[in-house]
Order: C-alpha cells, then sequence, then structure tokens
C-alpha cells in the first residue's frame, strides 16, 4: 500500500504536523504526486525486472516443451535520516506580541528547507559523494558507460559511451578469454531487444533502458527527441515530464513554432498544469542547466516517469514525518522543535522511468 503526502496530511491530527507537510507539498510537483511505500524496518529489498521468461508455439500432443525463466536484479534501499531543527529564541518570545506566528514562521523555513532537500536528492542524490543519501534518478537512469580495454562478466551492463546513449542497455551475457572488451573499437550497438553484438570476447545482449543521450556535445532540445523520451516509459505513458525553466520554456517556443501550445489545466491544489500531449510538465529548480557532456558544460536533463508500486516510489517509516518538541535548551536561550524523516527512494523497474540528457537552449 502506499500513501502521498497530501492524504497523510489529511490523516494527521496534530496542527503543527499538518501545518508542515502542507508547507512541504506546496509549489512541489514531486512531493504532490509521488506516493510512498510505508516500511518497518530500516530497509526494502526488492527485485527489479531484468529479463522476461520467452514462451513459443508447439505443435499440438507432440510438441517438446522448453522451460525458460524470468530474470531479477536484487535491489536494496535503506532508509535515510532527514531532518533539522527548528530554534526560536525566548527573547523574541517573550518581546513579540504574537508567539505563534513567530514559531511558526521558523518551522515554516525548516520545512521548506526539508523539501528543497528531499527534491535535489530525488534528482541528484548520489550515496558515493554522501553516504547518508539515497542514490537520484539521474544517477539511477545514467547507467555505467561502455569502456574499452576493460573487464567485463556475464551479467554486468553497459550503455553507449557519453551522449550516444540510445535508450537501451546492453548485458553481458558471454565473457571468455580475458573478459576485455575491445581493446579500442566500440561496438555497433543494437537497438532491437534481445538482439546480440560481438565485442572481440564479449558478447552484449541488448536490454530496454532508461537513458537517451542528445549528442556527443549534446544538442538543442526537439520535439522529436522529447518523444523518443516519453517512448521509453512502457505500460502506458509517464505520469509527468520533470524538467528545467529553461527547457519548459524552450518546449513552449517549439510547440508555438508548430503552431500549437501547452494545454492548460489544474492540479490536485488548484495550481495551473500544462500538458504535453497529455503529461503533466512540472519544473524543478533542482534540475540542472549545467551538466557537462562532451565540451558542453551547459547541458540540461528532462526525467519522465510513472509513479506508483512497480514504478518510482518513495519509502518512509510508518510515522512518515515527524515532529519533536525538544524543549528549552542548555547553551542558548531558545526552544527547539526538531522535524525528520526517515525517507529513501526506489526505482522498481528501468521501463517505468526515462531520462533525455544533453539538452541544450
Amino acid at each position: 500500500m502506499t500513501i502521498s503526502l497530501a492524504e497523510a496530511s489529511k490523516l494527521s491530527t496534530d496542527i503543527l504536523l499538518k501545518g508542515i507537510i502542507e508547507t512541504i507539498i506546496k509549489d512541489s510537483p514531486i512531493l504532490e504526486k509521488l506516493p510512498f511505500i510505508q516500511i518497518v524496518g530500516n530497509s526494502l529489498k526488492y527485485n527489479r525486472e531484468k529479463t522476461l521468461p520467452t514462451v513459443g508455439w508447439y505443435a499440438p500432443v507432440s510438441g517438446t516443451w522448453t522451460q525458460s525463466e524470468p530474470a531479477f536484479e536484487q535491489c536494496s534501499a535503506s532508509l535515510g535520516v532527514l531532518g533539522g531543527d527548528a530554534d526560536v529564541d525566548n527573547f523574541l518570545k517573550a518581546t513579540r506580541s504574537n508567539i505563534q506566528d513567530l514559531e511558526a514562521a521558523v518551522i515554516e523555513q525548516k520545512a521548506k528547507a526539508l523539501r528543497h532537500e528531499f527534491e535535489n536528492t530525488f534528482l541528484n542524490g548520489d550515496s558515493g559523494v554522501d553516504a547518508n543519501q539515497p542514490d537520484g534518478l539521474y544517477k539511477t537512469l545514467k547507467g555505467t558507460s561502455w569502456v574499452a580495454d576493460t573487464v567485463y562478466n556475464v551479467g554486468d551492463f553497459v550503455v553507449p559511451t557519453a551522449g550516444l546513449q540510445n535508450g537501451f542497455r546492453y548485458e553481458c551475457t558471454t565473457s571468455g578469454g580475458d573478459h576485455k572488451s575491445h581493446a579500442t573499437t566500440e561496438p555497433t550497438w543494437p537497438t532491437q531487444e534481445g538482439a546480440t553484438v560481438a565485442d572481440d570476447v564479449l558478447v552484449w545482449t541488448c536490454r530496454y533502458g532508461s537513458h537517451l543521450g542528445s549528442g556527443v556535445n549534446g544538442a538543442t532540445l526537439s520535439l522529436a527527441n522529447l518523444d523518443k523520451l516519453i517512448d521509453l516509459v512502457r505500460g502506458g505513458k509517464p505520469d509527468l515530464l520533470l524538467m528545467s525553466r529553461r527547457s519548459r520554456r524552450k518546449i513552449v517556443s517549439l510547440a508555438r513554432a508548430a503552431g500549437t501550445n501547452l494545454l492548460i489545466g489544474e492540479g490536485k491544489l488548484g495550481e495551473v498544469v500544462e500538458y504535453f500531449n497529455g503529461i503533466p510538465v512540472a519544473i524543478s529548480d533542482w534540475v540542472k542547466d549545467n551538466y557537462t557532456v562532451g565540451t558542453s558544460a551547459d547541458c540540461s536533463a528532462i526525467f519522465a516517469f510513472q509513479m506508483g508500486e512497480g514504478a518510482v516510489c518513495g519509502l518512509t517509516s510508518p510515522e512518515m514525518i515527524q515532529v519533536e518538541r525538544l524543549g528549552s535548551l542548555e547553551t542558548k536561550d531558545a526552544s527547539r522543535t526538531r522535524v525528520k524523516w526517515y525517507v529513501s527512494l526506489a526505482l522498481f523497474s528501468v521501463v517505468k522511468a526515462g531520462m533525455l540528457t544533453g539538452v541544450r537552449d
């Protein structure tokens, strides 16, 4: 069972907590829609779909049936601790006429900071840089680029080299000899699920992926590439197209040049929502416009994904966001309120999310 922060707010009887949740989801297209699985314990192990089993046609009565099994990649996501302390000075409490307004303002700012950090981590989190945070969508969907003269073993996955990602990933299904890729030449990657290509002593098998590049040094955004990104998400349309303000302006410009415009609708909180091809377009200030692709340092990314169990989903402790009044402090004349959240992220299937990189203006 999943629950969104908006629904959790309705269930809360704590006025302070309810206000914090409403502050967090306001102006956040991610947290407004993202469902969370409540887990007991500090981590969740789950199986991410890797390859489907095969089936075939058999002769009646005399047909010899062959067995085939699906393959899964076992993943684990650990809850991290996201939070901070909000201190209210007792002197200001005593000298200001409205104590609650002061305390509410301080806690509201802490809640906004919590929202900003979650959104940033949701997109750009890297456990290799900070072991306390989960990997975000950018790192999860990027994949590992193929490298010449490198040892690969059966079960390893790569994507084409930077800028040339084609929406597929490639599984090493044969590895012999010195187990190394070709010393200099990158394979010509097939774009048909299940197709294979030789790479010196290795054989790579084409699998559905999540990463589409725009070129060796990136390229100006086109509606054709945006359509390709949408097609990376299988099993239905994406629930959201997430991008920077610059990319949103470019899409509007391209749509106008094509003699059309983005459709306008209303979100759950009454906000204005733009739609491209029936998919909500959302802006996040944490989608960077300065990713480096090749020699270009002005590239952005656009994310398309479904949300829910089996797709992109949040993980949280049963309490979700918690507020603790810690009371008076020993070292300064103030009272402290702690806002904390035991939270993480999970991508249950690589075909439920896609990313277009190398997007230039």
